[in-house]
């Protein structure tokens, strides 16, 4: 800096002597020596980084429970555990369990067969009309079988007035839903009802329903 004054200074006094004009201090250039500190800009800022936001992570969708598939008959075993008499009835009782290795489900009132020791059908639960058919009530409770899960049921026949029966009898089960067809296993005592009518009239047969 100190260079440059005295050039300026030097340069005034040459003008001086020659009459020359003195020029302006805009056409002046001050020549800074390399040498000399000079202030230099604040560094600019460093960018920042803006971090950017978390993915939100999306729920998981829960599966969809698969629904418990109906009992069909080749799933269950039915056995007939005793009978009883009444009124001129003969009353089975029936469990119904799950054989397979798989949960299903009961529900509905099935078709109603009594049957003799040869398989041949005495009295059928369809001669009496639509409710005697394999069918599901509204409101009809359905019943989840865990694998060797039972229920009961009672079967009561009444007037039977055919042929003498092989015995023992037992009770066949026509099942709702296409389910299938299944004979339960006899039980002790198992005979036909009473004929209380008409030689070869038509006998009755129905179910109270499953219960366990």
């Amino acid at each position: 800096m100190r260079r440059g004054i005295q050039l300026i200074v030097l340069m005034l006094a040459v003008a001086g002597c020659g009459g020359t004009s003195i020029p302006t201090p805009s056409s002046i250039s001050l020549v800074v020596g390399s040498g000399e500190p000079s202030e230099s800009a604040p560094p600019s800022a460093e960018p920042t980084d803006t971090p950017s936001p978390e993915p939100t992570a999306k729920p998981t969708p829960k599966p969809t429970p698969k629904p418990t598939p109906v009992c069909l008959a080749s799933m269950l075993t039915a056995k007939v555990t005793g009978w009883d008499g009444a009124a001129g009835s003969q009353i089975a009782a029936v469990t119904l369990t799950n054989k397979s290795t798989k949960t299903c489900t009961v529900q509905g009132t099935p078709e109603v067969e009594l049957v003799d020791k040869h398989g041949a059908i005495l009295i059928d639960s369809q001669t009496g009309g639509p409710k005697g058919l394999p069918h599901i009530a509204a409101g009809a409770k359905t019943f989840r079988l865990a694998p060797k899960g039972h229920i009961k049921t009672e079967v009561a026949a009444s007037n039977y007035c055919g042929a003498a029966a092989a015995t023992p009898t037992t009770v066949a089960f026509v099942l709702p839903s296409s389910a299938g067809r299944l004979v339960a296993a006899p039980g002790p005592g198992g005979s036909t009802p009473p004929c209380n009518g008409a030689k070869g009239s038509l006998g009755t047969i129905g179910m109270n329903g499953w219960k366990k």
